[in-house]
């Protein structure tokens, strides 16, 4: 009897898997757990070193170099967030000033008005409750209008842009004659409409507000400080995202050039309309709004920034919103939608935005809606391009450089514009792709990247080395 093996008795021993058998599931989801907390724990010992540093920033010796750390770091976090738009989802965005303002006044105000001098958390919670309630149910009017738009196509397909066009000029008209009565007529619908919700706000204030002021009195004095400027952080990038939203959803089925000037009429709207509130001061803006901004705040939320970006863009999410990017209609084709990707990132990026003027309003303790103009939706673009599309190190150090530069030739008072202008063009035509390119300066993903799942090809490999060792 021959000692080789016949091939029927290799074959059964070679199609056996070659692989390394998985752990438990409960081993699995303890490594998970694992995995996370190592990961995440840099960020609280880094903030914790950060407020280490407040105190030193803070000395009036050096007042004017610790304003100029304070402005890096707004402009860090603005940087960053218009990466994720400009930058990963390929979009081409000016409008991000406008975001930066909504969270601004929408943060200033309530501070202002609703926090019993950032004393009263549940109180100022409960005014963007409120705002959301009276914001939707305003919302919900405005899309059955649309949707009844939308819906006379079918008895003609010029009909929508005409009915557009009549509820355009009905909405002027009104607005603009009804703002001549204290009490309009009822002729004036939106006018009225306007007026109601306004009421409807004021009610929900008012009936509301004593039962959260109890609310607040229950919470330890020393935390309602500090739990007051994260429900105004959250609340304004809350509402700067829906803003985001509402931009979002109709402009993003644009490209290029067209979504550029899109983004930034709908920027100038939302300063317009801000320039034009009576109860948002107007053209003078807010003053004497409560400071609370310090170098760890604002630090601390640039690094919470720079992680959920960061950890957002190298995702399986990251990686649709590229995909997108890269080629739009070769996305679609494989399944991915690239309106909801390109929504998402926008909406994230909008709300960070929000955040950083909310920060800068209780930093500068007043604001006026000049500041939140073209020229500073166009310094943010700069930053992101200077620093290289699609990367997040490279829009912190652009954001740095630039903020410093203007500084750094004061002493060339006469020239400094012009230098400091002569210095971005030289540098996109030595390196137009931006400082870092695509590239990071760390690394993009952490811990070892898990093993390809087995394809039928990889197993057919497998068992021809089995049977070939063999």
């Amino acid at each position: 009897m021959s000692s080789r093996r016949s091939e029927t008795d290799i074959l059964p021993e070679a199609a056996a898997p070659v692989t390394a058998p998985l752990p438990a599931p409960r081993a699995l989801a303890r490594s998970g757990w694992w995995d996370t907390f190592k990961s995440n724990a840099p960020v609280p010992v880094l903030i914790a070193l950060l407020a280490l540093l407040t105190p030193l920033i803070e000395q009036r010796e050096f007042a004017y170099y610790g304003r100029m750390v304070m402005l890096v770091g707004f402009n860090v976090i603005l940087a960053v967030s218009l990466q994720l738009i400009n930058g990963f989802s390929g979009q081409f965005s000016l409008g991000h000033a406008g975001f930066m303002m909504v969270g601004a006044y929408l943060a200033a105000y309530p501070a202002m008005h609703h926090s019993n001098r950032m004393a009263d958390p549940a109180s100022t919670l409960w005014f963007y409750v409120s705002l959301g309630v009276v914001t939707a149910a305003a919302a919900l009017v405005v899309l059955g209008v649309f949707l009844v738009v939308r819906a006379s196509r079918h008895v003609a397909s010029w009909l929508p842009t005409v009915l557009l066009i009549a509820v355009a000029v009905w909405v002027v008209v009104d607005l603009s004659q009804g703002s001549r009565h204290e009490d309009p007529p009822a002729r004036f619908v939106w006018s009225r409409g306007i007026a109601l919700v306004q009421g409807s706000f004021d009610w929900l204030i008012a009936h509301g507000g004593p039962a959260a002021a109890k609310v607040s009195e229950a919470l330890p004095r020393a935390a309602r400080a500090p739990i007051t400027f994260v429900v105004l952080l959250v609340g304004a990038g809350m509402c700067a995202a829906a803003a985001g939203l509402v931009v979002g959803i109709p402009a993003l089925r644009l490209r290029g050039d067209y979504l550029a000037i899109a983004t930034l009429g709908m920027a100038e709207i939302i300063r317009i309309v801000i320039q034009n509130s009576g109860p948002l001061g107007g053209a003078l803006g807010l003053t004497g709004i409560p400071r609370y901004t310090d170098f760890t705040w604002l630090y601390g939320f640039a690094v919470v920034t720079i992680v959920v970006v960061w950890r957002m863009a190298y995702s399986a999410r990251g990686r649709l919103i590229m995909a997108v990017r890269e080629d739009e209609v070769a996305a679609a084709a494989v399944g991915i939608d690239p309106t909801r990707q390109k929504v998402l990132a926008f909406v994230t990026g909008a709300f960070f935005g929000g955040c950083a003027g909310a920060l800068f309003a209780m930093y500068e303790r007043s604001i006026t809606p000049g500041y939140f103009n073209i020229a500073k939706s166009i310094e943010i673009v700069v930053m992101v391009t200077l620093g290289g599309l699609g990367s997040l190190s490279g829009a912190v150090l652009a954001a740095i450089v630039l903020t410093l530069l203007p500084e750094v030739l004061r002493d060339f008072s006469d020239y400094r514009m012009i230098i400091y202008s002569l210095l971005l063009v030289f540098m996109m035509l030595l390196r137009p792709q931006g400082l870092l390119g695509g590239r990071e300066l760390w690394p993009r993903r952490r811990g070892p990247r898990a093993e390809a799942a087995a394809t039928e090809d990889r197993d057919d490999r497998q068992q021809a080395a089995g049977v070939a060792s063999r």
